[in-house]
């Protein structure tokens, strides 16, 4: 991941003093390369202990690594800092397809790059138990919650996809710990995901958050966060577009990691799907072709 996107995605969970830092090295960057660890921190008022911590905490060795990576992203920039807009008039379709494709692969690199393998597990331990699975989102969000719910219904899990309130609180209300709520918001700040949260907790029904990197008020309330990379969109988007991407990405990684370690039951119940599934399509076949013979004769 680049560095500068290290240090975005971290800002969230940045002491005053470290952000000070970041700051400066983003509003900087080619300046701090010539910089000793003292004179960044003289810039940027703070002291060497904090610029090491920074490099630290955002994964980094040490200073000299962190130069050697920023120097690199620099390089990289220089292709094209435009690429990381939304859209502009009249943009060409050439243009608006390798802008996209630039945006979405930054956001699929940087989500997976940050995905820890102990969240991983638990999330997976969590629905490997659980007796019943809600997951919730609203707006583009809900794609996503339709989406776990169809993959882990496939494999024999009762995974129920909501996304209205009045639904879901009776559900969860009269919920035990052995049930998961599953709540999907980019932000991590949505008021219906933020109440279901909480109301979960109350229950003690099990808390699983996919929310965008950093400190928010849903991953707060949960038992275990996931997260995906900042969204390389504005504020105000058009469309939901990197986040989606990547929170199918993670989605697709956690369905994968637990069926390869719940092999067996997850294949033998995907086959019974399939077997369903095809028998109704060969069903549905035999009656329109029963039904146009019929109306030939």
């Amino acid at each position: 991941m680049p560095i500068k996107r290290k240090i975005t995605n971290a800002q969230d969970s940045l002491s005053d003093v470290e952000k000070k830092i970041a700051d400066y090295v983003l509003g900087h960057p080619q300046a701090v390369l010539d910089m000793t660890v003292a004179q960044l921190a003289e810039a940027s008022d703070a002291s060497a202990a904090t610029v090491v911590r920074l490099t630290k905490r955002i994964g980094v060795g040490g200073f000299t690594a962190f130069k050697i990576e920023l120097a690199a992203d620099l390089t990289k920039q220089n292709i094209d800092v435009d690429l990381n807009a939304d859209i502009a008039r009249n943009e060409s379709l050439s243009r608006l397809k390798e802008k996209l494709l630039y945006n979405a692969k930054e956001a699929l690199q940087d989500t997976v790059d940050q995905i820890d393998i102990e969240v991983f597990s638990e999330v997976a331990r969590m629905l490997s138990g659980a007796r019943q699975i809600y997951i919730f989102g609203v707006g583009a969000s809900f794609l996503t919650a339709q989406n776990i719910s169809q993959k882990w219904s496939r494999i024999g899990y009762p995974a129920n996809a909501l996304n209205d309130l009045n639904v879901l609180l009776p559900a969860i209300a009269n919920g035990t710990k052995r049930d998961v709520l599953w709540i999907i918001s980019n932000s991590g700040e949505t008021p219906e995901a933020i109440y279901a949260a909480k109301t979960a907790k109350i229950s003690h029904v099990g808390v699983i958050s996919l929310t965008k990197f950093g400190n928010n008020s849903v991953s707060s309330a949960s038992d275990i966060s996931v997260h995906t990379s900042l969204p390389i969109e504005r504020h105000h988007r058009i469309a939901a577009t990197n986040s989606l991407l990547t929170q199918f990405m993670v989605v697709d990684l956690l369905f994968y990691y637990f069926v390869s370690r719940h092999y067996d039951a997850s294949t033998n119940a995907i086959n019974r799907s399939k077997d369903i599934v095809e028998a109704y399509q060969n069903r549905e076949l035999r009656h329109k072709r029963n039904f146009i013979s019929e109306k030939k004769i």
